[in-house]
Formats: C-alpha cells, sequence, structure tokens
C-alpha cells in the first residue's frame, strides 16, 4: 500500500516531510513516494523536482517538452501503482496539468491539494480544476479556507503549520549571535529568483554596509548547486552563510528579500521584513493582468494594510530598499506600530497541530 505525493517547491517539501512523519503514524502501512526535493524526508524520491525550479512564467516555453514529459511518467505512474491517495503540494502550474492527466488516464482514488492555489489573490478560474479534480484542498490560512468554499471547492483549515515551528523557537545553529546591525538578506529559493534579485540586493548590501549596517546573504538549505554559488560568490563580497534562512532570520534585527512564505517565516519571528519581486517584463504583465488583491505578502493580507513594504518590478531598486531599511530604524512610532500588527497577525495562524489533523483527514479519505 502506498500514497504518492509530488511537490515542486523547498517549502513544499518541508510540508511534506512534516505530513510524511504523521501520515507514519496514522497510515503505518503506507509508503510514500512520488517527486520531491532532498528535504522532503519520509518520501521515497522517485523522480527530482529540480527542473521545476528554474522556471518562471516569460521562461517556460522551452522546457514545455521536459516538463510534459515528466507530467506523463508521474501521471502513468500513479496510474499502474493505484496508490491509496494522491497528494499534491503547491506549485499549481505543474500540479493542475498533472492531476487532469492522472484523472484523464482513470484514477478515482483520493486526490488531496496542500497549499492550493491562491485563488483568492489571482487566477480565481483555477477554482474549478480545485472542484473537479479534488477531494479536498489544505490551505495554509482561514481567509484561503473561506475563498475555496465560495467556489463550493471542499476544504478545511485548522490552523498553519508553521506554529509549532516558532513556538519558543531557538536556533538549531548558534554560529550566529543576535546582532542588532545585521540584516538578513534571502535571495529566494528559485534560480529564476535570484538571477534577478541578487544584483538588487548585491548594490542594497553595499549601501547598508556604508551605513554601518551588518547584511549577510542567505545560501537557503535545499539550492542546487548553480543557484548557490551565484550566491557565495555575489559582487558585491558581502558575507553570505548557509545555515538554515530561519536561523539567520533570529540573529538579524531585520530581514530583506524575496516575496514567499519567508515573508511569513519572518512575521512569526517578529521580525520586520521589506519583501521584494522582480520578474520579465512578460511575467508582470501577466501578473497584473490576472491578480485581483492588494497585496502580495500574507502578513500585509492578514493586517489588511501594507505591514511589509512590498517592492516589486521596478520599486525593487536598492535606493528604495535603503529608504525602507532606514525608516525602520530611525522611526520609533513607525517600528512600534509594526511591532503591535505582527502580534496580532500571529493570533491568525490558528491553533498548533495542523499538519497531525492533515494526516487525520487524508486517512479518513483512504479508508473510505
Amino acid at each position: 500500500m502506498s500514497i504518492f505525493i509530488s511537490t515542486g517547491e523547498l517549502s513544499g517539501d518541508l510540508y511534506a516531510a512534516k505530513l510524511s512523519s504523521a501520515l507514519a503514524d496514522v497510515l503505518p502501512d503506507d509508503e510514500l513516494w512520488g517527486m520531491c526535493g532532498p528535504l522532503a524526508q519520509g518520501v521515497r524520491r522517485e523522480w527530482s523536482n529540480d527542473q521545476l525550479h528554474i522556471l518562471g512564467l516569460g521562461r517556460i516555453l522551452k522546457s514545455l517538452p521536459a516538463l510534459f514529459a515528466l507530467r506523463n511518467q508521474l501521471a502513468e505512474a500513479v496510474a499502474e501503482r493505484k496508490p491509496r491517495a494522491v497528494i499534491v503540494v503547491d506549485s499549481p502550474d505543474f500540479h493542475i496539468p498533472l492531476l487532469r492527466k492522472i484523472r484523464a488516464l482513470g484514477y478515482r482514488g483520493p486526490v488531496v491539494y496542500v497549499c492550493p492555489p491562491t485563488i483568492w489573490a489571482w487566477r480565481s478560474g483555477r477554482a474549478k480544476y480545485l472542484k473537479q479534480y479534488c477531494d479536498l484542498c489544505l490551505p495554509l490560512f482561514q481567509f484561503e479556507e473561506k475563498a475555496l468554499e465560495e467556489h463550493q471547492v471542499r476544504s478545511f483549515w485548522c490552523g498553519h503549520p508553521l506554529i509549532e515551528d516558532f513556538e519558543g523557537y531557538q536556533p538549531a545553529d548558534t554560529s550566529l549571535c543576535y546582532d542588532p546591525m545585521r540584516i538578513a538578506m534571502l535571495p529566494g529559493s528559485r534560480r529564476s529568483e535570484i538571477r534577478t534579485l541578487l544584483p538588487v540586493l548585491e548594490e542594497t548590501a553595499l549601501k547598508l554596509s556604508a551605513k554601518g549596517l551588518k547584511p549577510v546573504f542567505s545560501v537557503a538549505p535545499g539550492l542546487d548547486e548553480v543557484s548557490k554559488q551565484m550566491i557565495l560568490n555575489n559582487r558585491s563580497g558581502i558575507a553570505t552563510t548557509q545555515i538554515s534562512g530561519r536561523d539567520l532570520m533570529f540573529s538579524s534585527r531585520m530581514v530583506v528579500g524575496a516575496s514567499g512564505t519567508a515573508a511569513v517565516e519572518s512575521m512569526m519571528l517578529d521580525r520586520f521584513m521589506v519583501v521584494l519581486y522582480k520578474g520579465t517584463a512578460l511575467e508582470w504583465r501577466i501578473y497584473n493582468m490576472l491578480t485581483h488583491t492588494k497585496y502580495v505578502s500574507i502578513p500585509n493580507v492578514l493586517a489588511g494594510r501594507m505591514l511589509f513594504p512590498e517592492l516589486l518590478q521596478e520599486k525593487a531598486t536598492a535606493d528604495n530598499v535603503t529608504d525602507a531599511v532606514e525608516r525602520y530604524f530611525e522611526d520609533a512610532a513607525y517600528r512600534h506600530g509594526i511591532h503591535e500588527q505582527i502580534a496580532l497577525n500571529k493570533g491568525m495562524m490558528g491553533t498548533p497541530g495542523a499538519v497531525r489533523r492533515w494526516a487525520e483527514v487524508i486517512a479518513d479519505l483512504v479508508k473510505k
């Protein structure tokens, strides 16, 4: 007996590892296998998700043949082996077509989508595919559950898996002690975003260093070797560390980096963050055509206001980042308001034990 699982991102690998551990308790006879990265402990990795890391909307065309072949391999393996459940995590550009193919090949077992597409933010048309292909969606935030239910998509929310990670947080690596002058610089976890954001962060790091601050670049665990070398050999000569991004954030006064899970982690650590996004002209045009949310960063969505500055596309410049950092350091009232709202946001994250309850509802689906 087995369960198929597929992840496309570093964050998805980490959720897969947590879910694997919880499923081992409630479905001890089922082996997890599928596509993931090296950090997805507990999953037998038969395919690597490396090739998904380099993709952006503007770069996808030349990779379509390889992606189609990968999708077909995964779907055919599911149809042949008939696992007791299929679980996909995040990465909707790959996983929605994968689920379509799996269903087209006749798989009728339960399908669960962990971290489903952000239909509340953009491309709400994806809801019809979730309704058609999935038996259950497991979103990370309560407002996502409400959006899914408005589209008649079956959903279950009980809290965010990160809650337990940050209760009484202590760094696993203590080689960096807290420094109120240190700035954690997070270029991202995908090669495409590292390539576009690193030049901005390099220039920013030089400006911040000239002001007596101490920027340090994070080399995220699980990065491919090309991405690692881009950061380790950054042209600014700024210090780097391969300790976890969380431990670097914990040891720093504030954070500057790529939009994504890091903003939520920064919030959970009570650290202010300047959020950056910079894509190709095509990516940005498509984003503006399809988005219908005021904010891109989850802490801002929870707050209903610009808690963390969002410097997107042409606004993602070293001067703008430096201005945001200076305001945080120099304006005490602004800084106090930031941390008051962070405390309120953390109260919206639900209750501990989310992954265990995910495993229990998946087990209920399997047993039916």
